[in-house]
């Protein structure tokens, strides 16, 4: 009477969309939820959660994203406000804004990366005649 329903794997569950290799696209991606892809795509891609590239995936664009999982070719800036993770298949090419940073061996990044949780804070120090004077000192924040 009832007919059994087979299960999703745990990809389709985990991953609320998902660009197929095959697939291309010309334009921008804007996305609320978790995407991963492994097509193809020219434009921009806008996420307000995380962003996987598959190793398939080819991206000429801009990433702007929370967490962001490069596995395939990125060329474009990136603007990643949590964890970014290059896997050891990744080819990138373009400058980078991070709070996290995850590099595997054989990862390979051209460009520029720059943390933006750094923040710049004067620390008090006294000279040799007991006088106070601030010096400036970067401090990593994360």
């Amino acid at each position: 009477m009832f007919s059994k329903i087979a299960p999703k794997s745990n990809l389709e569950t985990m991953v609320a969309n998902k660009i197929n290799e095959g697939t291309v696209i010309s334009g921008d991606l804007n996305a609320q939820t978790d995407i991963r892809i492994d097509g193809k795509i020219i434009g921009n891609i806008t996420c307000a959660s995380k962003v996987v590239i598959g190793a398939t995936s080819q991206i000429v664009g801009h990433i702007k994203c929370n967490d962001l999982t490069i596995e395939g070719k990125v060329k474009g800036n990136l603007e990643v406000n949590g964890i970014l993770f290059f896997r050891t298949t990744a080819g990138f090419e373009g400058d980078v804004k991070y709070k996290k940073l995850i590099v595997e061996e054989g990862a390979a990044i051209n460009g520029s990366l720059v943390n933006v949780s750094s923040v710049v804070k004067p620390i008090q120090q006294s000279d040799q005649n007991g006088q106070t004077k601030a010096s400036i000192h970067q401090q990593h924040v994360g």
